[in-house]
């Protein structure tokens, strides 16, 4: 403060240790201040595709591609975005194989498998048929494997083969393959990945008395099965499913769980989803049950065929209304790791195929073949069809449903809105591809993997814009392509206008 003095005015400063204190604060935070943004300005001039992304983070990620949409390994985050099946076209001269043959039972029935043979340029299907007579008065091959090919997947023939005779020889004129002995009962047969030798370059698994067995053959029609040691020593009385995972080179096999909540109790089975895991085909982990009808499920899931693409499972879920309409629907499930199981939302549409109109064909049950086969960039999938429910007498037969490649699962933008999807960071391996369906427009842009903005002359104004369909469309910024960032890690923010994605790829 200012004190008088007689002889004028003498600025006169007063300093207390409050004042010094206030100063000593003040500089001190303009201080820090100034360094904050001197460290900010610095950064800018860092690359931003150089901040740490631990091992833990990047072994979370799919292995390979494609990279699909509902996977939230690769997806962060989602805004103003509905995901959903993609519904497969049934085709329109369905059913492709039914019961035309005298021992074909009740009807054929696609507890089985259909694939495509390269070497012999073949679809090849496997079904089952059932002997009503056999069954209840407890006679051997009450149920049988029987065999068909086809050069375009729809028009089917059924070769004599001289395998099987009924009564016991092996020189019966029919279609049936030779395996088992006493049934042969849902078998799941696959184009073996790591044969030792052209005798097993094909690999099934079959129900039969004392569980499930593996075998093996050289032309998918003669089967040599060891009985030493089931895969599964209990009755798993359902469409079980092998499936390789060629990442990790191992095999999973779908089954029904030996133990069950409501054993003892009446009126209650062991209809639920559990796993077996092998590296060798010959000794299997433990069954771990995986899938369970949750409160608003109905009561009993019936089976699960399991197929991959990618780094990921996809299953078709068989869900029986036991009890109540006793209708069979199939739902599509995805998993990362064959354990842990992920569906969509209740209250969306979760099943690719719908059952038939009354009194058609399939208006009753509706089973779907372990996988689909690719051919010239469409997924076939077979199923199984009954006009009548699970409980009532039938004649059931095979149908044809297709999608495009990869569309399985799609995202797309709500009505009216821009939705956006982000990638969770990944190292750039290539160029970006994608797989979508676009009224509007989809634009991609790079972001650092760490900091929320766009690298320079990678955002949104500078990418090329997609419309249009296509299964595999390359993504550019002006003359830039995303493999000229190989080796750095960034992330993916697509914006969807009036559009659909469905997965994308590095390539």
């Amino acid at each position: 403060m200012f004190k008088m003095k007689k002889d004028g005015v003498v600025p006169h400063i007063q300093v207390s240790k409050l004042s010094v204190l206030v100063v000593f604060f003040s500089l001190l935070i303009l201080s820090q201040t100034y360094s904050q943004e001197q460290k900010l300005k610095s950064w800018k001039h860092l690359k931003l595709w150089d901040a740490p992304i631990s091992e833990k983070q990047l072994s979370m990620l799919p292995a390979k591609g494609p990279y699909f949409v509902i996977d939230d390994r690769i997806i962060e985050d989602r805004w103003m975005i509905e995901r959903f099946v993609v519904p497969l076209e049934k085709y329109s001269d369905n059913p492709v194989v039914k019961k035309d043959l005298p021992w074909e039972g009740t009807g054929t029935l696609l507890g089985g498998t259909v694939l495509f043979d390269t070497e012999d340029n073949l679809f090849k299907m496997y079904y089952t048929i059932w002997n009503s007579h056999a069954y209840y008065n407890k006679l051997p091959f009450s149920y049988n494997i029987a065999y068909a090919e086809s050069k375009d997947g729809m028009t089917w023939e059924k070769p004599t083969l001289d395998l099987f005779d009924l009564k016991g020889s092996i020189h019966k004129k029919n279609n049936i393959i030779k395996l088992g002995w006493y049934k042969t009962q849902s078998i799941d047969v696959e184009l073996n990945p790591t044969p030792k030798s052209s005798k097993d370059k094909f690999v099934a698994i079959h129900n039969d008395n004392g569980g499930v067995f593996v075998s093996y053959s050289e032309d998918g029609k003669e089967f040599n099965c060891s009985f030493k040691k089931p895969a599964v020593w209990y009755h798993s009385d359902t469409h079980n499913n092998l499936v390789y995972d060629e990442v990790r080179n191992r095999w999973f096999m779908f089954v029904r769980p030996r133990a069950y909540a409501g054993e003892g109790l009446k009126h209650v089975n062991r209809r639920r989803i559990a796993v077996k895991e092998s590296d060798d085909l010959v000794n299997w982990t433990h069954d771990r049950t995986v899938m369970v009808p949750e409160e608003d499920d109905v009561t009993d899931f019936y089976g699960l065929d399991v197929f991959r693409r990618g780094d990921l499972f996809f299953g078709f879920l068989k869900r029986y209304d036991a009890g109540k309409s006793d209708k069979v629907s199939s739902e599509m499930v995805w998993s990362n790791n064959a354990y842990q199981w992920f569906r969509l939302p209740m209250g969306t549409e979760r099943s690719p195929i719908g059952l038939g109109k009354q009194n058609e064909w399939d208006a009753g049950q509706v089973y779907l073949a372990d996988k689909p086969v690719i051919k010239d960039d469409e997924m076939l999938f077979y199923y199984g069809g009954n006009k009548t429910t699970h409980n009532e007498p039938g004649n059931p037969a095979i149908g044809l449903a297709k999608t495009k490649l990869d569309r399985l699962f799609g995202a797309r933008s709500l009505p009216g809105m821009l939705g956006r999807i982000l990638t969770r960071p990944f190292e750039v391996k290539g160029d970006l591809f994608i797989n979508a369906d676009a009224e509007g427009e989809i634009l991609v842009e790079v972001r650092s993997a760490i900091r929320d903005e766009p690298l320079e002359g990678w955002s949104f104004d500078d990418c090329t814009p997609f419309a249009g369909s296509e299964l595999n469309e390359p993504i550019n910024w002006g003359d830039k392509k995303l493999s000229d960032l190989k080796g750095k890690m960034v992330r993916l923010r697509f914006q969807l206008k009036d559009g659909t994605l469905y997965s994308f790829n590095m390539l």
